[in-house]
């Protein structure tokens, strides 16, 4: 169980994991439409903008006085 006002360790590595897993994963549905580098590349903008969103909301939940 989390202390309140805690940061969330799922806060902590959503950006490095949106790094990690989505050009990964824009690569492999890429290498299925024919153009890994184009998928690889709207895999890490994508990986990153869920990355920041979770962030965000971590930071939501580490602020608020419950």
């Amino acid at each position: 169980m989390r202390k309140p006002g805690q940061f969330p360790f799922w806060g902590l590595i959503a950006i490095p994991a949106g790094l990690l897993w989505g050009p990964l994963v824009g690569a492999g549905i890429g290498y299925l439409f024919g153009d890994v580098v184009i998928g690889a590349a709207i895999g890490a903008a994508i990986g990153v903008g869920v990355g920041l969103s979770l962030f965000a909301a971590a930071i939501v939940i580490a602020s608020s006085d419950y």
